[in-house]
């Protein structure tokens, strides 16, 4: 079971879940194969998979939440009524393979800046879509 799921409060639910963009998987196989024979590919490629496997992102009803790592766990979160902006970040390179960075800033320091993600636009629509200032001025 995802960490998000279990995560989840009485009555929450999931709205949409970003998924990392398959690019990450070629930085993966291309330092095994550029720099396998070497250690140092070894460990970039297990340390890509480790990273995409164990990164989550998703918005429910009530906030966004993004989580990192394995042993050692980072989650961060901000409740949908405390964002204040969602920011798209693509190269050209992004753009024709559609993958990006979501940055989600809250009131105060807040900050969630995403890995690369498949379809950033279509999160940040969805996840503007279930935030509720959104919705009381439609």
């Amino acid at each position: 079971m995802s960490y998000v799921r279990k995560a989840l409060a009485p009555g929450e639910t999931v709205r949409v879940n970003a998924h990392l963009h398959w690019v990450l998987w070629l930085r993966a196989w291309a330092a095994l194969l550029v720099l396998g024979i070497v250690i140092v590919g070894i460990f970039i490629f297990v340390r890509q998979v480790i990273f995409n496997l164990t990164t989550e992102i998703a918005a429910t009803d009530r906030r966004i939440i993004l989580k990192e790592g394995f042993l050692e766990r980072r989650v961060k979160d901000i409740s949908l009524e405390n964002i204040e902006s969602v920011n798209i970040d693509q190269d050209f390179w992004g753009t024709i393979l559609g993958y990006g960075r979501i940055s989600v800033h809250g009131t105060g320091d807040q900050s969630i800046y995403s890995p690369l993600i498949a379809d950033p636009v279509r999160f940040r629509r969805d996840l503007e879509a279930a935030m509720p200032q959104r919705q009381r001025k439609t």
